[in-house]
């Protein structure tokens, strides 16, 4: 009896995390998972148990807690220009995963197209296809430090296109869009009048200048949807808690009424740890983002003297994008090949969208960096 739906017959897993046993004699190091290795700061975690004793464990809003919700709009208010919007901007999601789902099934009719940007999250074309929509994808070039050219993505819009993902610090290569590329992206949406999905989950993560959030460009509120989360920037993964802002009419409350068949409300203690988080979020920020910085630059220098490598130097976020064509290998037999030999595990980069490279994560200390550079360090390629 074949039970399961046609459309995930042959369904993988859209990461391409490798499950396999290793045959190296080395103790395993991962740097496929983006989980970050610093847990949810301790206040929180007490406050948070404070008020679940005194009987937060119900439900919220469907929009989430008027409190958080005040709370996210006073923080985007305070931090970057033009971002001025109130709590009726705000719904609260079960993580950012949970809210891009609500909002590609509140837009997307069958057969409609998004755009996509190669290297790209790989469930934003998971989510699309599951609603009914079809990803088309625009290739960014490594020599282009992954910035947008306008032309490659005009050839790809068609009368069926509706909207625009970005996302920025970008998850896998760690590029920032720079203002021209988002000049760019305000350009072609007000010509083609497009949505712009802005997937700002790495905010935080902005080492080397000040990130701009696409929303607050002059003419850019009228069409376009944040998502956030709590996840990286707050070392908060396992409460799964995110929040999408916007003043696109009717939006979040087509994304609300659809939540409301599937859970509801996001949890109500996650809710509260987010609102402590981001009531402090100056003390959290300073203590995470010097630990990731020291590993990025670490991390980029070890791999300028690797011969078959070369990346960017991340600009946001926890990831390296590391080039490996020199190897002639695909992206997915390097990353079995160095599990195999040296049981260091990375995600392959045509997860997401794009041949060649492989994803480093920098979700572990300097010296585990430095004990898988120097494995890698030792394969020779002709």
């Amino acid at each position: 009896m074949d039970i399961i739906a046609k459309r995930y017959r042959d369904k993988s897993n859209p990461m391409g995390e490798i499950r396999a046993k290793t045959r190296s004699k080395y103790s395993n190091i991962n740097l496929g998972i983006g989980d970050l290795d610093i847990d949810t700061d301790i206040q929180i975690i007490d406050s948070v148990y404070e008020d679940m004793k005194k009987g937060c464990t119900h439900y919220t809003n469907p929009f989430g807690e008027e409190k958080l919700r005040d709370e996210i709009a006073k923080f985007h208010r305070e931090n970057f220009e033009n971002y001025d919007f109130g709590m009726e901007n705000v719904l609260v999601t079960t993580g950012a995963c949970h809210g891009l789902y609500l909002l590609f099934k509140s837009i997307i009719d069958e057969g409609d197209e998004v755009i996509l940007f190669a290297p790209f999250f790989p469930v934003y074309k998971s989510q699309i296809e599951l609603v009914g929509g079809k990803a088309v994808v625009v290739e960014r070039e490594f020599d282009n430090s992954f910035q947008l050219i306008k032309e490659d993505i005009e050839k790809k819009i068609t009368s069926k296109t509706k909207a625009i993902v970005i996302n920025s610090p970008c998850n896998p290569s760690g590029v920032c869009y720079n203002i021209e590329s988002l000049k760019i992206i305000k350009e072609i949406s007000e010509k083609f009048d497009l949505l712009v999905i802005a997937d700002e989950v790495y905010d935080f993560f902005d080492y080397d200048k000040r990130f701009i959030p696409l929303i607050t460009i002059e003419g850019m509120r009228k069409r376009t949807i944040s998502i956030c989360s709590f996840s990286k920037d707050y070392a908060m993964t396992g409460w799964r808690i995110g929040y999408a802002i916007t003043e696109i009419p009717n939006l979040l409350e087509t994304m609300s009424l659809i939540n409301e068949s599937i859970v509801y409300s996001a949890p109500s203690i996650s809710q509260r740890a987010g609102y402590y988080a981001i009531k402090n979020f100056r003390k959290i920020k300073e203590k995470n983002i010097g630990i990731f910085q020291k590993r990025r630059d670490y991390s980029y220098e070890r791999i300028k003297n690797i011969p078959y490598m070369q990346c960017l130097k991340s600009e946001g976020g926890i990831y390296l994008f590391v080039n490996i064509e020199k190897t002639k290998m695909s992206s997915q037999e390097f990353s079995n090949y160095i599990f195999q030999e040296l049981n260091i595990n990375v995600i392959p980069g045509i997860a997401f969208g794009k041949e060649g490279f492989v994803r480093i994560a920098m979700t572990v200390e300097v010296n585990i960096l430095k004990e898988a550079f120097d494995r890698l360090e030792k394969l020779k390629f002709n």
